[in-house]
């Protein structure tokens, strides 16, 4: 399972844009207006060959408004990429999961699940058909990313994402919950860790009755560089990443 794509929920679409495609060297590739439909604004903003979305609400009494007033801006969703979304839904549902939102048309099978369903997060579970069947390479098919997202990468330093941070009161309970629905297995490296096809879901321990998504993990081959951008926009940052938008962006060094 790959994670393809994170999106995160602000109250000011515009300033959490300016401030993440400064800080990453990037461009918005796509703004979808299929996001209405949960009265809801978008951006998308290529991450490599994977993707942030930024959303905030247009309309009164939204999931997304409910979630800005609950936990402010941040972690919103987790959206995997596999082979078979269909098969990967089923699993879920059998494991418990709720889904609240599936799309099945144009060879594309997409859901989202409730987030008591999986602690921390919405998550949906996509799979889209091409002649190619191999969903982890740089150029495999996300339409949500709108039909020309590869005219708008750059050479950035931005490899792709390398995963997630979900927060839990619980966290071997949280683990334990996401490792079933999802059917991944556990990092050989790290005990707090389920693998993905790219990098790792994590899961720490807080003290808060609501688990939450907190942070995400980029791979980057001139963290020197986005470390000094951080410097010039006066966003809180270590060595380690950079807290923008109500999320912390975790720097996983490749080389160029």
């Amino acid at each position: 399972m790959r994670l393809r794509q994170i999106a995160l929920m602000t109250d000011d679409l515009e300033k959490a844009t300016s401030e993440l495609t400064d800080l990453l060297d990037s461009e918005v590739c796509f703004r979808d207006p299929g996001v209405a439909l949960f009265g809801l604004r978008n951006v998308l903003i290529p991450l490599g060959s994977d993707f942030l979305e930024v959303l905030a609400p247009e309309q009164e009494d939204t999931a997304g408004g409910r979630h800005l007033k609950r936990r402010g801006p941040g972690g919103y969703m987790v959206i995997f990429q596999c082979a078979d979304g269909e098969a990967a839904r089923d699993h879920a549902v059998q494991a418990g999961a709720r889904a609240v939102w599936q799309h099945d048309e144009s060879g594309i099978h997409a859901t989202h699940f409730h987030p008591r369903s999986l602690p921390g997060a919405i998550v949906s579970i996509d799979s889209m058909e091409e002649s190619n069947p191999d969903y982890c390479r740089p150029d495999a098919r996300w339409h949500w990313a709108g039909p020309d997202w590869k005219s708008h990468r750059r050479d950035n330093g931005v490899v792709g994402l390398n995963g997630a941070v979900i927060r839990s009161r619980d966290a071997v309970s949280a683990a334990a919950r996401w490792q079933e629905v999802l059917n991944l297995e556990p990092s050989a490296a790290n005990p707090d860790a389920l693998k993905l096809d790219h990098g790792e879901m994590q899961f720490e321990t807080g003290s808060d009755e609501d688990s939450d998504f907190p942070a995400f993990r980029l791979r980057h081959s001139d963290i020197p560089s986005l470390l000094s951008r951080a410097q010039e926009l006066g966003l809180p940052h270590d060595e380690g990443g950079v807290d923008v938008a109500g999320i912390r962006i975790e720097l996983d060094a490749v080389p160029r």
